[in-house]
């Protein structure tokens, strides 16, 4: 610190805007760009670090605010992010959303009450639940369904309009004859 009895150099030197200049995943740091100052490594801020800890880590050209106790840019920590015009709000009105850079995206609109989870090109989802998983609504499924294990249903099941619990089977003979198809 070189100033200590300037008070207003002091306060006006706490927080900074910055950009993410680099960023050190392994470590949990980054370097921030101010003017023409770049920092040495410093922390960024996390959701939640405790029993419950959220992983996102800022990207580079993020504008972010930059904490400096006692105007001590080496000593920062990055508080959190601001929108730019290289990174603009990805929404304007009252959802709330995630917006990955490869595209995916989840949103809640909770005008309509609708949770949407959109991946991006090529992307897959895994749901591991070991207690089981619980569907309470009526499903849609657009696309093939293969199962490893036995499929039950407290009612009929229907394949191509003809119902398991309830189709006939016509030219059927005693001994080791063949049925006809459903009807």
């Amino acid at each position: 610190m070189r100033d200590l009895n300037d008070p207003r150099r002091l306060i006006g030197n706490l927080m900074r805007l910055g950009t993410i200049d680099s960023i050190d995943l392994a470590e949990g740091t980054v370097r921030v760009r101010v003017g023409e100052l770049l920092t040495g490594e410093i922390p960024f801020a996390a959701p939640r670090a405790g029993a419950v800890r959220i992983w996102s880590p800022p990207s580079r050209g993020e504008q972010v605010l930059l904490f400096c106790p006692e105007g001590d840019i080496a000593a920062g920590i990055i508080l959190g992010a601001l929108y730019s015009d290289a990174h603009p709000a990805p929404a304007n009105d009252g959802s709330f959303l995630i917006d990955f850079a490869d595209g995916t995206r989840i949103s809640y609109d909770p005008q309509a009450h609708k949770l949407a989870i959109a991946l991006g090109a090529g992307g897959s989802a895994d749901i591991t639940a070991p207690g089981g998983l619980t569907l309470n609504a009526n499903v849609t499924l657009n696309g093939k369904l293969d199962a490893t294990g036995k499929i039950t249903s407290t009612d009929d099941v229907v394949g191509g309009g003809k119902s398991l619990k309830g189709h006939k089977h016509l030219q059927v003979q005693p001994g080791s004859g063949v049925s006809g198809a459903p009807q």
